[in-house]
């Protein structure tokens, strides 16, 4: 077990209350709002790291039929939990993202704080993943820290912007960035993949 999974899974254990996860937030990201005005609230979306369902919820109340996955199954009760709340239907998956296998496309895929824990392979899987799930025009939402973020060797794998650009280019096409989530250093980036990719 890597010492992010172990971290994660024994959070989720102790938490009672969303408030008691510190990477819990109630809004969702701008770009994230952003995207769901472009893409007309309607189609598929895949909320990678899904978390206490917070933009899986608010996805699926802008009209978004979603699927949502998180590799530590305790997570899942606080998205069901306030799926229920908010009258909408969620389909909530306990799974690593590296791992899950769907026929699904979508319109809109966003990863809160995924990314940013898996090393230089598991990066390539996900990426070569997200690229065959998302549909030609469908938008990418992440939420990443930055390098040097100030959390320490054991902390989130950060990258550049040029860097997250790189990576995902060319098939994906960046459209939005905003330098800061809440005063932290977790940089947002809104992508869109595009024809023939």
């Amino acid at each position: 077990m890597s010492n992010f999974h172990f971290y994660y899974k024994l959070t989720y254990r102790r938490a009672k209350y969303e408030a008691g996860i510190d990477w819990h937030r109630e809004d969702p990201p701008p770009l994230l709002k952003e995207a769901v005005e472009e893409g007309g609230n309607q189609g598929r979306a895949l909320d990678i790291g899904c978390g206490t369902g917070v933009n899986s919820v608010f996805m699926a109340q802008h009209g978004y039929g979603v699927t949502a996955v998180d590799f530590i199954p305790a997570a899942l009760p606080f998205g069901i939990k306030r799926a229920e709340k908010a009258g909408v239907k969620v389909d909530f998956v306990a799974a690593d993202i590296t791992k899950y296998e769907t026929a699904d496309k979508f319109d809109l895929i966003v990863d809160g704080g995924c990314f940013h824990g898996f090393d230089e392979r598991y990066r390539l899987l996900y990426r070569d993943r997200l690229l065959g799930w998302l549909t030609v025009g469908g938008q990418y939402v992440l939420v990443h820290f930055s390098r040097g973020h100030g959390l320490g060797i054991v902390g989130p794998r950060g990258r550049k912007r040029k860097e997250i650009e790189e990576f995902f280019g060319p098939e994906l096409k960046l459209e939005n960035f905003l330098p800061e989530t809440g005063g932290k250093p977790l940089f947002q980036y809104r992508f869109r993949k595009g024809k023939g990719e």
